[in-house]
């Protein structure tokens, strides 16, 4: 297998396309999974003890996909966010080693299926994933102790 390098992506919504995504267009989009990610499912426990009825979707975003290290992570460029680090799940974990293409592709098509555009692919270099693991450790030390209890 060729070695994967980490990547950034931008995406823009569409035009036209509403900024919220409402918690039954979240139930429609995950029907046919199997499993759900710890991070949705903390975000779907949220939205339900606060009663929120969506998510409000970023104009703009970046996304740096890291195979290398199983992970990826975002943030919203407009409005301004904070980067967010997502580790992939062991369900995550095995379909990238099955088909780690196949699995990079259905990330960035769940960007697209909640409307949004993909464009400015650039190759990330180490110290910006260096960079991104400084600013996000907590995340991920708080992700890596969440496994290790389950």
């Amino acid at each position: 297998m060729a070695e994967e390098k980490p990547f950034r992506i931008s995406l823009k919504l569409k035009e036209g396309k509403s900024p919220h995504l409402y918690v039954s267009q979240l139930k429609v989009m995950m029907e046919n999974d199997t499993s759900l990610h710890p991070m949705m499912k903390r975000t779907l426990l949220m939205l339900k003890k606060t009663r929120t009825p969506f998510i409000l979707l970023a104009k703009t975003r970046e996304v740096v996909i890291d195979p290398l290290n199983s992970r990826h992570f975002d943030r919203s460029v407009e409005p301004r966010g904070t980067w967010i680090c997502t580790m992939w799940s062991e369900e995550e974990l095995k379909e990238h080693t099955k088909d780690s293409q196949g699995h990079i592709r259905a990330i960035l098509k769940l960007f697209e299926s909640l409307g949004y555009e993909l464009y400015d692919s650039q190759p990330c270099s180490v110290d910006y994933i260096e960079m991104l693991e400084d600013v996000t450790s907590p995340q991920i030390e708080a992700q890596i102790k969440g496994r290790s209890q389950t």
